[in-house]
């Protein structure tokens, strides 16, 4: 099981009102892919969908992942936020599948507050049904694309102050 916690310096409701913000959802899917994305941002009933689609280059896979997938990944994502509870937490679901790969993600999204703002966490099983090289692909295919877009949108279209304590993910998350 994968863990991401993050640390934010913004109240949660302002965190999901970035992470389900159209253009945001935008970016991040066309930072991250080479062609035949899209995206969409829904709501049904008191959830919020973000559903996306992104092509990415295999390039960066080691060799033998290369030759199982191909010369491109199409991933399908969804994240389905449930409604704001009185102190603005946000609990939810995510699913990613890879298109002709035996490889899925699914797990629990938290958005809760913090003394400082509020913290994203992210409990993902990623499995590989791919005899061999399974594992090898379970920590390719990591979470730290969307973490890098996020980490941009927030530095650089929606600027913040950057602390010490923002780096923490790095020495949970290596590969």
């Amino acid at each position: 099981r994968d863990y991401l916690h993050l640390k934010l310096v913004a109240e949660p409701n302002e965190v999901f009102a970035v992470l389900t913000d159209p253009d945001f959802v935008a970016a991040t899917v066309n930072q991250m892919s080479v062609g035949g994305q899209s995206h969409q941002v829904t709501t049904r009933g008191d959830h919020t969908v973000v559903t996306t689609r992104r092509t990415l280059p295999t390039d960066d896979l080691p060799d033998v992942a290369k030759k199982f997938a191909g010369p491109v990944l199409i991933l399908d994502e969804v994240q389905d936020w449930g409604p704001a509870g009185p102190d603005g937490a946000r609990h939810g679901t995510v699913t990613l599948r890879i298109d002709g790969v035996p490889v899925a993600l699914t797990g629990t999204l938290d958005l809760t507050p913090s003394a400082k703002g509020a913290t994203q966490e992210v409990r993902a099983d990623l499995k590989a049904k791919v005899p061999l090289i399974g594992g090898t692909i379970e920590k390719a295919a990591a979470i730290a694309g969307f973490i890098q877009c996020l980490a941009r949108w927030l530095t650089v279209e929606k600027p913040f102050t950057l602390s010490v304590d923002d780096y923490l993910p790095y020495t949970f998350n290596r590969f």
